[in-house]
């Protein structure tokens, strides 16, 4: 038994080290996207300039006297910062799947640290974890798609397990 929760803990330290390289990466990304999102509404008066021969348009951020400071990119209504647009889709149901994403990274960090930190799956914070991760995954399918509604059903049907597994562990501790 104690080979066994070991194996776990360990497992569960490389995956929670994993979830939280992805769970940074991913507030980058939302943080890229929701920038993009804001600058793509901005409506910027924009000038005609030719910087190392090549002639574009670029914002104007603000004028002082004859000083002029301009954003060091082409400009468009709808541009695309940086090519944020390649990396994740910069509209509002991207930014939402994002957002959800993170939600839902957070809730499979705690759950893995739970089980790094203890080794046992049957136990009531883990399990709670796991649903709210199941609700998590819910919502990442109500803006993405199907997957993450079955991701969601398996996630609690492991919660019902793990709740099971936790009610005859405590029959088995308190008939010994």
């Amino acid at each position: 038994m104690e080979k066994q929760t070991e194996k776990i803990k360990r497992f569960s330290k490389v995956v929670h080290i994993l979830l939280k390289a992805a769970f940074i990466a991913l507030i980058v990304v939302g943080a890229l996207q929701a920038f993009s999102l804001l600058w793509s509404f901005l409506d910027l008066n924009t000038e005609v300039l030719t910087i190392a021969g090549v002639e574009a348009e670029y914002p104007l951020l603000f004028k002082f006297g004859e000083t002029k400071v301009h954003l060091p990119m082409a400009w468009e209504t709808g541009f695309d910062f940086l090519g944020v647009r390649s990396i994740a889709s910069a509209n509002l149901s991207g930014l939402l799947l994002t957002i959800f994403t993170i939600g839902g990274l957070g809730f499979a960090k705690v759950v893995f640290k739970l089980l790094k930190e203890n080794g046992s799956p049957f136990r009531d914070d883990v399990i709670g974890s796991l649903k709210k991760l199941s609700i998590a995954l819910l919502l990442i399918g109500a803006v993405s798609g199907l997957v993450p509604f079955v991701a969601a059903g398996v996630v609690w049907v492991l919660c019902l397990i793990f709740e099971y597994g936790r009610i005859l562990q405590n029959e088995s501790d308190t008939t010994l």
